[in-house]
């Protein structure tokens, strides 16, 4: 028997060759068809608002869509903050301290033809300064994909209270000093694409059980979950499931709002850390019922101060382009002395005094410069 080390030279290049031909060609095959399978892949921004926490008129659902009419798809995104890589202070479901980094992956597989919400365009952690949330803008791009057999099984559910997290929004006047640093926990829902149901176990100031809550979170939101000290805080939680929203059989892709970019692998013009946006949210006030109304632009009764606008063709006078046509109004004269709201700057009425501006792009007039558009005024008397 002749082996390689005994062949001439030639001949032993030869079979080296040939082996290393035989390792290439499916190496090569596999690589051509996962490049094929990413390019069935085709993410876009929906001109459906994202549910939850500060909704707004710029947080659309981003969707993904396989092209392909035969084979279903394993596709992968990433999902990056802006600015890129941030990270954050977190505390996991047993209120744990944890970092949480960006960017994050996840996958979803996609039938033929399938459309399925993949994520929002933001998400929200605490803001340095009160009353927060931070409005976090979110970059999702694809970045592997592969074909699949026809009943190929799918990768093992997610544990959901791994993507169960509170943030700890500070400053909140209506949360006490206590054993715990001050502050409002939020319950947020880490997955881009699946509702949160999670029970909450509510613990006294002697670390007696007092009850349990129960939150139903849309994907890349939170809700408001209790002080960190008190009578009734938030200590773990106990129970949490996660729910897919399905997608949909569809010929064309979801197209994006007017007026919007698409989503693509560029991401848009960052923000300075100092100039992250913030929703302006009123102040907690447990008992303060606060009125608002949206309304024509420039539609101001008395007693009542413009807090944000919206673009709505579809009323006040009708505009075919983005024109803020719609603003949103809130009641000033039944709040009480030392309440703050958050304003559309312009004229204070009396009684009132500003007590601090910020720039924020996604309301009052969205300006992308940054000019303070967003004033707090506190009521004097």
């Amino acid at each position: 028997m002749t082996t390689l080390a005994n062949r001439p030279k030639t001949e032993r290049g030869s079979a080296v060759t040939a082996w290393a031909l035989l390792i290439a060609i499916p190496c090569s095959f596999s690589n051509f068809a996962n490049a094929a399978a990413l390019d069935d892949i085709r993410v876009e921004v929906s001109r459906e608002a994202c549910e939850g926490l500060a909704a707004s008129q710029r947080n659309f659902i981003v969707y993904a869509t396989n092209l392909n009419p035969n084979q279903s798809i394993d596709a992968h995104f990433k999902y990056d903050s802006v600015p890129a890589q941030q990270h954050f202070i977190l505390f996991d479901a047993s209120l744990n301290p944890i970092t949480d980094r960006f960017p994050k992956f996840h996958a979803r597989r996609l039938s033929p033809r399938e459309t399925a919400p993949i994520g929002c365009m933001n998400t929200f952690r605490a803001a340095p300064r009160p009353p927060g949330p931070l409005n976090l803008p979110l970059v999702i791009t694809k970045q592997s994909a592969s074909y699949v057999e026809p009943n190929a099984p799918e990768a093992p559910a997610e544990d959901a209270r791994t993507l169960a997290a509170f943030y700890l929004q500070d400053g909140i006047d209506e949360c006490a000093q206590g054993a715990k640093p001050p502050g409002l926990f939020y319950l947020v829902n880490l997955h881009p694409y699946a509702r949160l149901s999670a029970s909450i176990k509510l613990l006294d100031d002697r670390g007696n059980n007092v009850g349990v809550v129960a939150a139903n979170i849309a994907p890349l939101s939170a809700v408001r979950a209790g002080c960190s000290n008190g009578s009734s805080k938030p200590a773990s939680i106990t129970d949490a499931t996660l729910e897919v929203t399905p997608g949909v059989a569809t010929s064309q892709p979801p197209a994006p709002p007017q007026g919007a970019e698409p989503q693509s692998s560029e991401p848009p013009r960052e923000n300075r850390p100092s100039e992250a946006p913030t929703f302006p949210l009123a102040p907690l006030s447990l008992e303060i019922t606060v009125q608002t109304q949206n309304v024509c632009a420039a539609s101001i009764p008395p007693g009542w101060i413009k807090i944000n606008d919206a673009w709505n063709p579809t009323v006040c006078g009708k505009p075919s382009g983005i024109a803020y046509n719609v603003w949103t109004i809130q009641r000033f004269t039944d709040q009480p002395a030392g309440a703050v709201i958050y304003a559309c700057r312009g004229a204070v009425p009396s009684g009132w005094a500003i007590v601090g501006t910020l720039w924020n792009p996604t309301v009052c007039g969205h300006p992308s410069a940054n000019p303070p558009n967003v004033m707090a005024i506190k009521r004097l008397n």
